[in-house]
């Protein structure tokens, strides 16, 4: 990939995430991102012009196939060493993430104390986000001034989770032996 491709395709996952309104859409988004940037890498390993490779690997690959599932490609993959330790964790987590957003339904938030404590079980992003984030360490203060406040930790949030969702999906994006 040309550097010019690299910078587009960071500029598009920021884009896309930074579009979520809500921390719902926000994982739903990210989830997309990750099956599309493990489909692209194994689409470089095992969608060869070889006959026999295509042959075996097609039917395994096919949306009923073994292979079709995110948690499924991504233990492929890091079994094959194409993506790290840490890289295979937190993907695991994303997609746990998206199950629990997705049982709590519109209404969790992205400062939810509950929320915020999964984020940092996650190793890129708990490198990036502060450690004293939650919607309920704001003192008492005007009304307009707490609002300012949350709005301000939500961005913090929503852009610790951007960069750390970049970082994981560049190195699925990195040129591997096998590609």
């Amino acid at each position: 990939m040309t550097k010019f491709a690299r910078l587009k395709f960071d500029i598009d996952i920021v884009e896309t995430l930074s579009e979520a309104q809500t921390a719902y859409d926000f994982f739903t988004a990210s989830f997309d991102l990750f099956e599309d940037a493990v489909d692209i890498l194994i689409q470089n390993v095992f969608r060869k012009d070889d006959y026999a490779v295509k042959y075996a690997v097609e039917p395994l690959l096919s949306s009923d196939g073994p292979l079709a599932h995110l948690p499924i490609r991504i233990k492929l993959l890091y079994g094959l060493g194409l993506l790290s330790q840490d890289s295979y964790k937190d993907i695991e987590k994303f997609i746990e993430l998206k199950e629990f957003v997705q049982s709590e339904g519109e209404s969790i938030a992205f400062l939810s104390s509950v929320l915020i404590e999964r984020l940092h079980a996650i190793s890129a992003v708990n490198k990036i986000l502060p450690a004293n984030l939650s919607e309920n360490q704001l003192e008492e203060s005007s009304h307009y001034i707490v609002q300012m406040k949350q709005e301000q930790n939500k961005q913090i949030v929503k852009s610790s989770l951007i960069l750390a969702i970049t970082e994981i999906i560049k190195e699925l994006h990195r040129d591997t032996p096998l590609s």
